[in-house]
């Protein structure tokens, strides 16, 4: 199922072709340079997961904080949820969803997956620059 949702995305979206690894549940779309979303077949269901930004090595309490809120209820990050790698260095977006979907589902949550990727990490710039986030 989300083999074929992933490369209909790819083809509608005009992005290359998602890579697969072995386990053939895990597909990365490439989304320009810097930015790739993994998708995970969870059999039912799927998982979005990609990497933001590297944790800043200033004001971290002020971030986490900040993203805190965001998390809270959905408010800033509406299903997805930020949190941090497994090596602690660097912000992540997670998006899980244990049901089964059409692909209008799927691509509904994969371009607000996309959005919300975006705009955290151009809030974290702007954090950086010590531009209040709120």
């Amino acid at each position: 199922m989300i083999h074929e949702f992933v490369k209909k995305i790819c083809a509608e979206l005009s992005i290359p072709p998602a890579t697969q690894t072995d386990s053939k549940k895990l597909y990365q779309l490439k989304l320009g340079q810097r930015t790739a979303i993994d998708c995970v077949d969870l059999l039912p269901g799927l998982a979005l997961r990609a990497n933001m930004a590297p944790i800043p090595s200033h004001r971290k309490e002020d971030l986490f904080v900040y993203i805190m809120r965001a998390n809270l209820l959905g408010q800033g990050t509406s299903r997805s949820r930020i949190g941090i790698n497994a090596t602690e260095k660097s912000l992540t977006l997670s998006l899980g969803i244990p049901y089964e979907l059409n692909y209008r589902s799927f691509k509904e949550a994969f371009e607000e997956f996309a959005n919300h990727l975006i705009y955290w990490r151009e809030e974290i710039v702007k954090f950086e620059q010590n531009q209040p986030p709120y």
